[in-house]
């Protein structure tokens, strides 16, 4: 059963769901893993590439994780396709930056 997804704003939400099975950790993630475990469609990949990248170049307050690496592969099946993966990993807390030099 495909997902159907009526609004953006639930991606940060969906991440979240599936960053916590990991405990915090950093993990590599493509569009196309994070769409097959939930089942979305794929004309959504555009959105979710999208809130990837902002996450790497913008993180915003309300999202609990960052995007730290951006990474270019080749698939040859069946076809050579290039794909992004992302390096997703919580973001500090406020308590944690108090007695850093940055």
């Amino acid at each position: 059963m495909v997902r159907v997804m009526t609004d953006y704003h639930t991606i940060p939400e969906l991440l979240e769901e599936y960053m916590q099975p990991h405990g915090g950790a950093g993990l590599w993630v493509t569009v196309p893993e994070f769409r097959t475990y939930f089942a979305l469609s794929q004309r959504l990949s555009p959105a979710i590439s999208g809130f990837f990248r902002r996450l790497h170049h913008r993180p915003f307050f309300a999202c609990p994780y960052r995007v730290t690496r951006i990474e270019k592969l080749i698939v040859t099946t069946p076809q050579t396709l290039m794909i992004k993966r992302y390096f997703i990993t919580p973001r500090p807390r406020a308590s944690e930056n108090i007695n850093s030099p940055c």
